[in-house]
């Protein structure tokens, strides 16, 4: 019996034809349909089509994921957060729920870095003054080189992008609450804190994930600690940072700038202080989109859903203690 995969895409705007195609060699039949909004009768409607759900960013919570148990077997997230779904809650229904790990890594580091050099040397600020007949739109910035780069969180991105920063003299500070020692071949120094990262660094990149521990953890007080004219970049999860305690830093001059790939709120509100900013360069959560990452994501996701319907337990699954707890 073909099993039915159903995706909250448009076919139309993402390129899904490598997980189409993988699918179709595991006799599994893609949905691809796109819910407008995040109404969660929506949603069930789609889901209830299906037996696997390929989720993007639509909410399961609690209430969500009852409803829909018993027909939904598995789910599946196209990326890496899972801050969109009740892990503890699918986990009791018996529902597995996986991610992608390391599937767009590379890609979200690159945006990472982008993010450094433009706060630095105002590239795009440049880009946008020539644009509109502005001859020179230069804007005096500073160079990476002799900067001590603080990254928040030692996963797969983060180890990505130290590997991209090893082409310029910088100092790299990390601090993790769960890794203590460096990947093999990357030069990096341990700190003992959060605070100890913010007040050493001179650019910090968050990569860490939302959760009920870290959500709205980046705030005053770790901007308060930096130094004057630090960098901030964020191209984890809008949801970590307290948002009115970055503006008040960025008014203030504590944080010369600020890149970010994603906000608590997206898309954000036209009248969001941040989109008003001009030492804030907002790009609209696109860390992870190349078409090399796309490819290597579908394949990790048909790969995991045939082992599913194995009857295994895919690798990325990441409530496994829930499942067994029931």
């Amino acid at each position: 019996m073909t099993t039915k995969v159903w995706v909250n895409l448009d076919p139309e705007k993402v390129d899904i034809s490598v997980l189409k195609e993988q699918l179709k060699k595991i006799d599994c039949e893609l949905l691809a349909e796109a819910v407008s909004g995040n109404d969660p009768d929506n949603v069930l409607a789609h889901a209830l089509e299906a037996d696997v759900v390929i989720s993007i960013l639509e909410q399961w919570d609690a209430d969500l994921l009852a409803r829909a148990a018993g027909k939904v077997r598995f789910i599946q997230k196209y990326g890496v957060g899972l801050d969109n779904i009740d892990l503890k809650a699918a986990g009791e229904l018996g529902i597995p729920v996986a991610n992608v790990p390391g599937g767009n890594s590379a890609a979200v580091a690159e945006v990472a870095l982008l993010h450094i050099l433009n706060c630095g040397r105002r590239f795009c600020s440049c880009v946008s003054g020539v644009k509109n007949n502005h001859w020179p739109a230069t804007t005096t910035g500073r160079e990476l080189d002799q900067k001590t780069v603080g990254i928040m969180g030692y996963g797969n991105i983060a180890r990505h992008l130290v590997r991209m920063l090893k082409g310029f003299q910088v100092k790299i500070l990390v601090y993790d609450a769960f890794v203590t020692e460096a990947a093999q071949g990357q030069e990096v120094t341990f700190v003992e804190s959060p605070r100890e990262l913010f007040a050493k660094s001179d650019i910090v990149s968050l990569h860490i994930p939302c959760t009920e521990e870290t959500r709205g953890s980046i705030n005053k007080e770790l901007f308060d600690c930096m130094k004057d004219g630090a960098i901030f970049v964020n191209t984890c999860r809008g949801g970590v940072v307290k948002e009115e305690d970055l503006v008040e830093a960025l008014n203030t001059g504590k944080i010369a700038a600020a890149g970010l790939d994603v906000l608590a709120e997206e898309p954000p509100r036209k009248d969001h202080p941040l989109m008003k900013m001009d030492n804030v360069f907002i790009t609209s959560h696109m860390g992870a989109a190349s078409f090399e990452s796309e490819e290597r994501s579908q394949r990790i996701m048909a790969n995991a859903i045939g082992e599913f319907l194995q009857g295994k337990l895919p690798a990325g699954v990441r409530n496994r203690e829930y499942l067994r707890a029931r």
